[in-house]
């Protein structure tokens, strides 16, 4: 099996198959709230479930935001646009 920390192909397939992505979210009991439809994140729940900084949360979004934006991330801040 592939090291998903360093191999961005195999965790872009694994994000692409809604199934595994449910399954996951099920066992795992990651949590999140409903917005529009979505399970959204806020930062203290990412810092909380990882066991993380701040610091390194914003580490990975300067490190790899182009990969997370592609996956669906997105700052959510103030009123909705429409």
């Amino acid at each position: 099996m592939s090291d998903l920390t360093t191999a961005q192909h195999q965790r872009q397939n694994i994000l692409n198959n809604r199934y595994a992505l449910q399954a996951a979210e099920q066992h795992l009991g990651l949590g999140g709230l409903a917005y529009a439809g979505e399970t959204v994140f806020t930062k203290q729940q990412v810092t909380a479930l990882f066991d993380i900084s701040d610091a390194t949360v914003e580490r990975y979004l300067a490190q790899h935001g182009d990969e997370l934006k592609a996956n669906g991330y997105r700052l959510l801040t103030g009123k909705k646009s429409q």
